[in-house]
């Protein structure tokens, strides 16, 4: 079920793979990262911690937020390039200490930088829905509105899988007892490794993802095949 789904994206973008469609996908990635690790520092911040605006954080200027996670971007562009959409993310610092309520204070934290980018790929689906569909495909500002859409989307829920290290793992932890916590933040180092091993499992990543091809095919009528 999921397969033609994602083979009709991949099909539709290598068609377009080249250098106008390698230059949205890179500019679709910083934007789309930079933001999301922009809405972690202003929501810490908000709750107290002045952690990002000391590393120079606070700030929607996008370019800031990449220098800690260079080699974090160069490697998931090759995978974004070929069509397979695995993607890794940045971290913000913070310091739950300076949070009042730092259990729930940290899942807020945790859960803006997906809403920033479900945010955006509501923003451009509205975008490309009011021009009335009337984008060419293959013009340049229909494969930006389905980059935007697509990037963003897997963004939300790559980073929401309940793995230590990423935002849905600061949402788990929150309603994990103070033993099982303690043991769940030890993994943390392991976290992006245990999302792509997860994600590795036969059918697991396709059926993961198959809401966005759905999306996409209810947007911009993306080919099932």
């Amino acid at each position: 079920m999921a397969r033609p789904f994602s083979l009709g994206y991949r099909s539709l973008v290598a068609q377009e793979l080249d250098t106008r469609f390698i230059v949205i996908q890179a500019a679709a990635w910083i934007l789309s990262v930079g933001l999301h690790e922009a809405g972690h520092a202003y929501s810490a911040d908000r709750l107290g911690d002045p952690t990002p605006s000391i590393h120079g954080r606070l700030t929607l200027n996008p370019f800031a937020h990449l220098k800690p996670v260079f080699t974090a971007v160069i490697l998931p562009l090759i995978f974004i390039m070929s069509g397979q959409g695995l993607l890794g993310g940045a971290w913000t610092p913070i310091d739950p200490a300076y949070f009042k309520k730092p259990l729930r204070d940290r899942v807020l934290v945790a859960l803006a930088g997906p809403a920033v980018n479900l945010a955006l790929a509501l923003f451009f689906s509205g975008i490309y829905l009011a021009a009335g569909r009337s984008l060419a495909p293959g013009s340049i500002y229909h494969l930006l509105a389905l980059v935007m859409v697509h990037l963003n989307l897997v963004l939300v829920l790559f980073n929401m899988l309940p793995v230590p290290g990423l935002d849905g793992g600061d949402v788990l932890r929150y309603f994990l007892g103070p033993g099982a916590r303690e043991k769940f933040d030890g993994l943390r180092q392991y976290g992006i490794i245990i999302a792509i091993l997860v994600l590795s499992i036969p059918h697991v990543r396709e059926y993961y993802f198959l809401p966005i091809y759905l999306y996409l095919a209810l947007i911009f009528g993306a080919p099932a095949s």
